[in-house]
């Protein structure tokens, strides 16, 4: 009986731990891909823990990084044409002269980010915070409504 409730209380705790978050499952082999050849186009990264890497230049077209760290990462120059980055961490990234164009960015952190000649051409950023900390309005669409 004492086996039981340790398993129940183990149950009930990571159930705890997970409440009301998102559940991203990126893919492994994408994420080896990307490393490996500079280039992941519609791969999935979704929840993908990139926090602090340099990924400039990369082809990322098409990916999922919805729900993604990319705090800090270096994206200069990234092909991200109609990427998935809702939900995503982007405080503080660097995406000078990134391709942004058709992406989803509702609800995505961009606070402190540099956003120096990116293109936002279609892009969606629907409750996105802004560089300044500011949420930008439903139905923003290639600039920041506030």
């Amino acid at each position: 009986m004492r086996t039981g409730s340790a398993a129940f209380l183990t149950a009930m705790v990571v159930c705890a731990l997970f409440a009301g978050r998102a559940v991203y499952g990126f893919n492994q082999e994408d994420l080896n891909t990307l490393i490996a050849t500079n280039q992941c186009p519609r791969c999935d990264l979704s929840g993908a823990n990139l926090s602090g890497l340099v990924l400039n230049g990369k082809d990322l077209v098409g990916a999922n990084l919805s729900g993604a760290n990319l705090s800090g990462a270096n994206l200069s120059g990234t092909d991200m044409n109609g990427v998935n980055l809702s939900g995503a961490n982007l405080n503080g990234a660097v995406l000078n002269g990134t391709d942004l164009s058709g992406t989803d960015l509702s609800g995505t952190d961009l606070t402190g980010a540099d956003l120096t000649k990116t293109d936002f051409s279609g892009a969606k950023l629907d409750n996105a915070s802004w560089t300044d900390g500011q949420t930008c309005n439903p139905g923003s669409i290639e600039t920041c409504d506030q």
